[in-house]
């Protein structure tokens, strides 16, 4: 995923830095996008809560 391995499109490879900031925290709609790199969009709003979650978690625990 970081490398762009799974997908393309006219635009380039799929890689994280596409859809997820390279510093700080990530809302929900970065991580429903980033869920295209893999598995498209299927249960892309709940896969992004999930990452919500784990992610407040990391802050919580402090990560920044």
């Amino acid at each position: 995923m970081t490398e762009g391995w799974f997908a393309g499109d006219k635009v380039g490879r799929h890689k994280f830095a596409r859809y997820l900031p390279a510093k700080g925290t990530a809302t929900a709609p970065k991580f429903t996008s980033a869920r295209r790199i893999i598995n498209g969009i299927d249960r892309a709003e709940v896969v992004a809560g999930y990452a919500m979650s784990f992610q407040a978690a990391l802050v919580a625990g402090g990560w920044s």
